[in-house]
C-alpha cells in the first residue's frame, strides 16, 4: 500500500502576502487620482490667469559688476627661432657633437669638418705674404752701400773710357783730314766713340736711380701684391674657421640629417636647432578689436597637456596689415618657458584681456531683444512690462554692460519677454 504526501503552505501565511499586495496598489491608485486633480487644478488656474491677461514672467535687476572683455582664440606653440644649420665649407664631416633632445649653448660646436686641407692652405699663403713683404721691404729700403759704390764706380770707369775714346776720335779726326788715314778707320773711331758715350749715360742713369731708390709706382705695386696677398690670406682663415659649425643661440636639437663621415656642402643641413626657453603663439584679432590691443599687454595661454594650468605671456608684435581673406589682424605673443613644460607644435588657447570696466551696470545675456540691429529689454513696473531700448558695450560671459537705457535695481525680464509687448499685464514668478 502506498502513501503519497503532497507539502501544504499554511492559508495564514498566504493571506498576509495578498493583503500587502493589495494595499500597495490602493496607495497607487489614489496617488494617480491625487496628481491628475492637482494638474488639472494648475491649468486651471493658468488659464483662468491668463484669461486675466497676466503673463508669467522671471526677472533679474540690474547690478553693477565688475566685466572684462577679452580676446579669446586658439593658436599653436611655435619656438621663437628655429633654424636649420648648414656648413660653409665643404669636406668630410669629422665630429658631431649633439643627438637627438640635447640641449645646447650659443657658441657650442655642432660639428666639425676635416681640417687638414684648409690649415695647409693657411700655411701657404702665409709663407705668399711674408715674400710679399720682404719684396716691399727691399723697394723701401732703397739700394746698399755696396751697391752705391759699385754704381759710382762703373760710372767713373765709364767716364774714363768715355776721355779716352773721345781724345782717340779727335786724333783720328786730324789724321783723316790730312789724308793719313782712311774714311774706314775714321769711322771705327767715331763708332767706338758713341758706343763708350752711350755706356757712361747708362751708368750715370743707374747711379741715378741707386741713389733716389725704386720709383713710386713700383713701391706702390708692391703695396698692393701685399694686401692682395693678405686678403687670400684673411680668407683662407675664415674659411678655417668655417670648419667648425656653431650653434647660433640656446636652444633644443629636434633633427638631425647626418652622421660623422658624411661628405658635405654648404647645401647639406646637419642639425635643426630650436629655441625653447622662449616660444611664440600668433593670435587672430578681430577688426572690431584692434584699436583695444597695444604691445605689452599680457596673455593667458592655456595647453591641453596642462589642464588647469595657466602660462603667462605677452604681446610683443602686432601686424600693420590685415588678412584680407579673414580680416583679422595677427599679433605674435611671447611665452617665457625656463622650465620648458611647453612644446613646438602644442595646441593652446589664448586669452587677451583687452579692457577691464569696474563696477560697470549689467544685465544677463538673456535679457536682450535684438530687433532691426537694436538692442531692448523689458523691465517691470508693478504688474506692467515696459521695453526700454538700450546701450550695450562690453560682453563677459553671460553678463552685457548696459552704457545708456537702464538704471541700478531696474527689474529686467529674462524669461518670457517672447510673448509680451509693451505695457503687457505680466506676473513676476520664481526662477529655478
Amino acid at each position: 500500500m502506498t502513501n503519497n504526501r503532497h507539502p501544504t503552505v499554511p492559508l495564514k501565511k498566504w493571506r498576509n502576502v495578498w493583503k500587502w499586495v493589495l494595499i500597495c496598489a490602493l496607495v497607487g491608485v489614489a496617488a494617480l487620482v491625487l496628481y491628475r486633480g492637482w494638474a488639472a487644478t494648475q491649468r486651471r488656474t493658468a488659464a483662468l490667469r491668463t484669461g486675466r491677461g497676466e503673463i508669467p514672467v522671471q526677472i533679474s535687476p540690474a547690478v553693477r559688476r565688475d566685466l572684462t572683455y577679452s580676446l579669446i582664440t586658439t593658436g599653436d606653440i611655435s619656438p621663437l627661432m628655429q633654424v636649420d644649420l648648414f656648413p660653409k665649407v665643404s669636406g668630410y664631416l669629422e665630429r658631431i657633437s649633439v643627438n637627438l633632445g640635447d640641449s645646447v649653448r650659443q657658441g657650442q660646436v655642432i660639428a666639425q669638418i676635416d681640417q687638414k686641407d684648409f690649415i695647409q692652405k693657411v700655411k701657404e699663403i702665409e709663407a705668399k705674404v711674408a715674400h710679399a713683404k720682404a719684396q716691399l721691404s727691399e723697394l723701401e729700403a732703397g739700394s746698399r752701400p755696396e751697391e752705391m759704390r759699385q754704381a759710382e764706380e762703373a760710372v767713373r770707369q765709364a767716364q774714363s773710357r768715355f776721355e779716352n775714346a773721345k781724345l782717340q776720335r779727335e786724333r783720328v779726326e786730324a789724321l783723316f783730314k790730312r789724308q793719313v788715314i782712311s774714311k774706314k778707320e775714321m769711322d771705327l773711331a767715331e763708332m767706338e766713340y758713341t758706343v763708350v758715350e752711350a755706356q757712361l749715360t747708362a751708368s750715370q742713369q743707374h747711379l741715378k736711380m741707386v741713389r733716389e731708390g725704386a720709383r713710386q709706382e713700383v713701391k706702390e705695386a708692391g703695396q698692393a701684391k701685399l694686401k692682395e696677398m693678405e686678403a687670400i690670406l684673411e680668407q683662407e682663415r675664415i674659411r678655417l674657421q668655417n670648419t667648425r659649425i656653431i650653434a647660433p643661440f640656446n636652444g633644443e636639437i629636434t633633427r638631425k640629417f647626418v652622421d660623422e663621415g658624411s661628405l658635405v656642402s654648404p647645401s647639406t643641413p646637419l642639425v635643426t636647432l630650436v629655441h625653447t626657453e622662449t616660444l611664440k603663439v600668433v593670435a587672430n584679432v578681430l577688426e572690431k578689436d584692434i584699436s583695444l590691443l597695444k604691445p605689452g599687454i599680457g596673455a593667458k595661454i592655456r595647453a591641453e597637456a596642462y589642464p588647469g594650468r595657466v602660462f603667462e605671456g605677452k604681446v610683443v608684435r602686432i601686424n600693420s596689415a590685415l588678412d584680407l581673406t579673414t580680416r583679422t589682424l595677427q599679433a605674435e605673443i611671447n611665452i617665457p618657458n625656463p622650465s620648458h613644460l611647453l612644446k613646438p607644435g602644442m595646441f593652446s588657447r589664448i586669452e587677451v584681456t583687452l579692457l577691464e570696466k569696474p563696477r560697470t551696470l549689467s544685465v544677463p545675456r538673456e535679457a536682450l531683444i535684438e530687433e532691426g540691429g537694436k538692442r531692448s529689454v523689458f523691465i517691470v513696473e508693478g504688474n506692467q512690462a515696459l521695453q526700454r531700448p538700450i546701450l550695450t558695450g562690453i560682453e563677459q560671459d553671460q553678463w552685457v554692460e548696459v552704457v545708456e537705457g537702464l538704471r541700478e535695481g531696474d527689474q529686467v525680464i529674462i524669461k518670457g519677454q517672447g510673448s509680451i509687448k509693451d505695457r503687457s499685464t505680466v506676473r513676476v514668478i520664481e526662477g529655478g
